[in-house]
């Protein structure tokens, strides 16, 4: 049954789109028309507000305005006291900045004369009143057009009353206490100059200090005015003061008791330390998480400082977290906005080392969220590179979408430092991945977080009979970035280094960070690399960080050959960084991974663009349905939950059934309908019959994707139930299937365990049976890999490759790296071959990574080997850990390991040709190409069968021609009625 449901072309969203776009252009067309129509002193005006030079036009104005009040106070000090009105001629010190002044103040108001709209308005209003009667009346009795009294003169003082036009300039600045400052300045500088001109008893600046000492006590009685206008120019004074000032004081007070103290703060950056700034919109938990990790003793002594800039003041959870004694020193918080100018300079963002942005992973609006993200990061970089910074902000970026990394490399032009870290993409990719490799999601989280239970492993017991004691020990394990600069490494290949570290230092070198003429890369288990004499960078697996001068003085064993025939390869120039080719090369997966889908990536199983078949075949054909993945629910990116299973590295692929109980939309099928085998099912996975359609019986795997935060209300909790519910019926149809899904709150684990042990309550979520089986994803482990990406932005390359494998390598690259005999390697979970069980860990990992290539890093624990209800993880269990019948491997391997059970089934089936010929074609079409063709296969197996007999009849054929040619039949015939004669002869007993 095909799905053939016909939709309209365009969707209600895509039509209101096209609505927007046709106003859009309307207003755009009107807008045109009206610019057409505007004056020039109108884009003039335009021109000055938006560029921001009439800021610095009324910046300039303000401050010659202080100049000429400051040059009227020092004319003052040159007057002689009492007398003659009539100044006379003044100081050449005086007159031409004076003059200089007038000038700009001239030009400045015919040009705001001229750009003004309503010039009858601006010819009467308050500020052109204050310039007639500041300048006019002076200049006249500067240039001897008028007789230069002291009155006139004394005009020039209410100049300093224009420096409010600067208040709106540096409100935006967030300067509130500016107007209360000018206005006690006007006060004291105005009636300063009145008393000298009508009183003339005292000098100029005797009247300052008696207008300061009025303002700010009751007086001293030393100086005091004595004529009648004297007197009024104080009583004036002083009512302005107790009408204005109070009134601007108060609203000063209300504006700053409005700003917390984490508004008022700011940080000042150190040479001698570094600081991240971490912005975004995640939840306490994600911030929490960054941190303790960020300040782990396993990174060392960490002299970094961390400024969180947020737009809000912090909740009180957060609070809290940042009153921890291992933070309180360290951790900043700031409340401001990225996009505030004001708000970067208190954060220091021009000085920070990298900028951090988390993302809410619950997110109603991943979209909205993520856009905004991009754009604080943006703003970062943008003001960085305005202040000219040294460093430059480098940007660590979360996003909850893939479309975002597209938008943020491309639209914005992200700097080759900068690093994306999308959440959805990376989550698919592990439940994906969990289907074939149960487990990875715990071992991953494992690797990448420092945070974890204690346990001392000096007091492992192989022999203790606890799960316990083997997960908490295989935990204390994670990777760690080290030098290999020996020359002893000279000459010999990746996989003799891994064995002899090993042997030696019980620590698992699996990666190697290697510079080519391409840049700088990493490849996982590159066996037969030769090492040559520079540089190299390992990636080691260990329960501490190892001590470096033990790896140099690593010792081999004198049989092992070195090999110096290196291959004729140019190594990377010191142009770039390793940092800046791990950006190209995750551009360059990106750019692969937006083209059409309906182009064929050679790094997938994929054939063409079909409808998705609905249903499965019929109740007859179910048993077909084996060992096959059932997907619970459909996401937005449903195509990266898919790839991990249809990526080359794997020889056969499984049927992939996605259950859900809505029809999948089209924009999804456009997605997923490139990937072969892959059927929908509709209906609910809380319905048994269902369930049973979709051969939940036979079905390995089994994925239950989270519904998104805008189709579930309430807390998350909540939205964790239809998980649980799913779990429980999933769990009562088939007990062995092996289950994955993603839980927003971890409290609700609890409703997923068996056993009543009391490991969580002593220890924490990370020790419960469900997580240590591999089947919860907990989102909060991305806030750790964005952390080890600061401090090793190759983290993410090995966690591709461990997904995906040879999947994700760069096409431009395929042919350098073969020959330099790199290549990527996967993870796959293999069974323990018969003849190695009961044999150590230490042992097998010698036999595979000698005879197999592959590296073996950890076990996945059957059940009740250790009184343990569930499978779980032991990452790199001891040496003389020995392994059992229920045990299976990690390994990393660049091919598909062949089971070797496999094999011995094959030996003893040999005379079942037919059906394992037709098996092998099968699989090698499924290997090869990605899909079976059915009319193909048939036709192949006609041609084989007549190229059969037409070897038997040409056999057949060459042997009567070779008889003919050298017995006669006559011959043949007597021989063999000899024979018969004599075999009639003979005892029957014997």
């Amino acid at each position: 049954m095909i799905y053939e449901g016909k939709q309209s072309i365009f969707s209600h969203q895509d039509q209101y789109a096209l609505i927007r776009m046709v106003n859009s252009e309307d207003d755009a067309t009107t807008k045109k028309h009206e610019e057409g129509k505007t004056t020039f002193t109108l884009k003039m005006a335009k021109y000055l507000s938006t560029s921001g030079i009439g800021d610095y036009l009324d910046g300039i104005n303000v401050l010659l305005s202080f100049l000429l009040t400051v040059l009227h106070l020092i004319d003052c000090s040159f007057w002689v006291q009492g007398g003659n009105q009539d100044v006379g001629e003044g100081q050449a010190i005086i007159t031409i900045p004076e003059l200089i002044c007038y000038i700009y103040f001239l030009l400045d108001f015919v040009i705001n004369f001229y750009l003004s709209e309503n010039k009858l308005f601006f010819t009467f209003q308050t500020t052109s009143l204050i310039e007639y009667v500041s300048i006019f009346p002076s200049l006249l009795a500067r240039l001897n057009i008028i007789t230069g009294y002291k009155y006139i003169y004394m005009l020039r003082v209410l100049r300093f009353l224009l420096c409010y036009k600067l208040d709106k300039v540096l409100q935006r600045l967030s300067m509130e206490a500016y107007k209360p400052i000018v206005t006690v300045m006007a006060i004291i500088m105005i009636n300063s100059s009145v008393l000298y001109v009508v009183e003339q008893d005292y000098s100029i600046v005797e009247y300052i200090y008696f207008m300061v000492v009025t303002i700010s006590t009751v007086g001293f009685g030393d100086v005091y005015p004595t004529t009648i206008y004297g007197r009024f120019s104080i009583i004036v004074a002083i009512l302005i003061m107790f009408l204005v000032l109070p009134t601007q004081v108060e609203m000063l007070t209300r504006v700053y008791s409005l700003r917390s103290q984490y508004a008022r703060n700011k940080y000042i950056s150190k040479k001698e330390s570094e600081h991240v700034l971490l912005l975004g919109s995640s939840q306490v938990e994600g911030f929490k998480t960054f941190l303790n990790e960020l300040y782990h003793s396993d990174h060392g002594m960490n002299d970094t400082n961390t400024v969180i800039l947020q737009p809000c003041a912090p909740t009180e959870e957060m609070t809290l977290q940042l009153k921890q004694p291992a933070l309180q020193s360290k951790v900043i918080y700031l409340e401001g906005h990225p996009l505030q100018n004001k708000d970067l300079e208190r954060c220091s963002s021009k000085d920070c080392n990298c900028v951090i942005v988390l993302a809410n992973k619950t997110s109603r609006t991943p979209k909205r969220d993520d856009y905004r993200n991009i754009i604080h990061a943006f703003a970062v970089k943008q003001f960085a590179k305005k202040q000219k910074s040294r460093k430059g902000a480098r940007v660590c970026l979360q996003v909850l979408q893939p479309s975002s990394k597209d938008l943020y490399f491309n639209s914005l032009g992200g700097h080759e430092t900068d690093q994306v870290i999308c959440v959805d993409e990376l989550k698919l990719y592990l439940l994906g991945k969990t289907c074939l490799c149960p487990g990875i999601n715990t071992l991953i989280s494992f690797l990448i977080q420092s945070s974890k239970p204690s346990y001392d492993i000096t007091k492992y017991d192989k022999n203790k009979g606890e799960w316990i004691d083997d997960y908490l020990c295989g935990m204390q394990n994670e990777i760690y970035r080290v030098p290999l600069e020996s020359v002893a490494f000279v000459g010999l290949t990746f996989s003799q280094i891994s064995s002899a570290i090993y042997k030696e230092l019980n620590i698992i070198l699996f990666a190697l960070e290697v510079e080519l003429e391409s840049g700088t890369s990493v490849f996982v288990n590159p066996v037969e690399y030769l090492f040559e004499d520079y540089l190299h960078y390992g990636y080691v697996i260990a329960n501490e960080m190892p001590n470096i001068d033990e790896i140099q003085q690593t010792k081999f064993p004198e049989y092992i050959q070195k090999n110096y025939c290196f291959p004729n390869q140019q190594r990377h120039q010191i142009n770039k960084n390793a940092l800046q080719q791990e950006a190209e090369y995750l551009k360059e997966i990106l750019s692969e991974g937006i083209k059409d889908d309906s182009s064929k990536h050679p790094a997938y199983y994929q054939v063409k663009p079909q409808t998705i078949t609905t249903g499965l075949p019929k109740v007859g054909d179910q048993e077909k349905f084996e060992n096959h993945f059932i997907v619970c629910g459909v996401v937005t990116d449903m195509k990266y939950l898919m790839m991990p299973l249809r990526a080359r590295s794997l020889k056969n692929i499984q049927p992939i059934v996605i259950l859900n109980q809505d029809l999948i939309p089209t924009e999804i099928q456009l997605q997923i309908n490139k990937f072969p085998k892959v059927y929908f099912q509709q209906g609910s996975p809380l319905n048994t019959e269902d369930l049973k359609k979709a051969c939940i019986q036979k079905a390995s795997a089994l994925v239950i994707l989270q519904k998104s935060a805008d189709q579930e209300e309430g807390l998350s909790n909540i939205v964790d139930a239809d998980t649980i519910f799913i779990y429980k019926t999933v769990k009562l149809l088939n007990q062995n299937i092996n289950i994955i899904t993603e839980l927003a709150s971890i409290s609700t684990i609890s409703f997923l365990q068996i056993s009543r042990n009391n490991y969580v309550q002593k220890y924490d979520w990370s020790v419960s049976e469900p997580f240590a089986s591999g089947e919860i994803y907990i989102s909060t482990m991305l806030d750790t890999l964005i952390c080890q990406a600061y401090y090793n932005p190759f983290i993410t390359s090995i966690f591709d490759q461990m997904i995906l494998g040879s999947a994700s390598v760069n096409k431009k690259h395929k042919k350098l790296y073969q020959a330099t005999k790199l290549q990527q390697s996967n993870l796959f979970l293999i069974n323990i071959p018969p003849k190695y069980q009961e044999k150590t860990f230490g042992e097998l990992f010698e036999i595979l990574l000698t005879e197999q290539k592959m590296i073996p890093i950890g076990l996945y624990r059957g059940e009740k080997v250790k009184n343990n209800n569930k499978p779980y993880v032991f990452l790199k269990p001891p040496m003389d850990v020995v392994v059992s019948s229920k045990d299976r491997l990690y390994v990393l391997s660049g091919k598909q390991p062949k089971e070797q059970e496999n094999i011995l089934d094959n030996e003893k089936n040999q005379g079942k040709e037919t059906a394992s010929q037709y098996y092998n074609i099968k699989s090698k079409l499924q290997g090869e190409e990605g899909r079976v063709d059915i009319e193909f296969s048939r036709e192949l197996m006609k041609f084989k069968d007549k190229m059969q007999s037409f070897v038997k009849g040409l056999n057949k054929i060459n042997s009567e021609v070779f008889n003919q040619g050298l017995i006669h039949e006559e011959f043949i015939s007597k021989v063999r009625g000899t024979l018969k004669e004599e075999l009639a002869n003979l005892n029957p007993a014997t």
